[in-house]
């Protein structure tokens, strides 16, 4: 699902095992992740879409066209977090996730505006080359 290596999993969620919002059983040789209770408790306390939609609106400082609602939509069911995989870009992961309705280019564009807007925020690498994407954490 994230695209990832089995032995790169566990080092990305470290933090939320820590956390108490992941659990890890142990079945044969494989281990098998899963939300704890509290943070199945967390992830119901987080807003509607329609709440993030409006925060979002009010940062860029007008409505959102249908292009925005659903890149914004994307990364509201994917928990606001988008990790770039190796064969794929953020935007190439959301322009074939929303089956290639909406303009590559046109997506980039929003990317750029969300970010510049904080209701998205990029992590790059010196390069500038992006890694990984998330909804601000005001918005949810």
């Amino acid at each position: 699902m994230i695209n990832t290596a089995s032995k790169e999993i566990y080092p990305r969620v470290k933090r939320y095992v820590l956390k108490g919002w992941i659990q890890v059983q142990k079945i044969n040789n494989m281990n098998i992740y899963s939300l704890t209770e509290t943070a199945k408790k967390i992830l119901q306390l987080q807003g509607s879409f329609e709440k993030i939609k409006e925060k979002a609106e009010k940062a860029l400082g007008r409505k959102l066209d249908e292009d925005e609602v659903e890149v914004l939509r994307f990364f509201y069911e994917l928990n606001g977090y988008v990790e770039r995989s190796k064969n794929e870009t953020i935007a190439e992961q959301i322009y074939y996730a929303l089956k290639m309705r909406i303009n590559l280019s046109r997506i980039t564009e929003i990317l750029d505006e969300f970010t510049k807007a904080r209701v998205l925020f990029a992590y790059r690498l010196q390069n500038g080359r992006i890694l990984k994407v998330r909804l601000n954490k005001n918005l949810l």
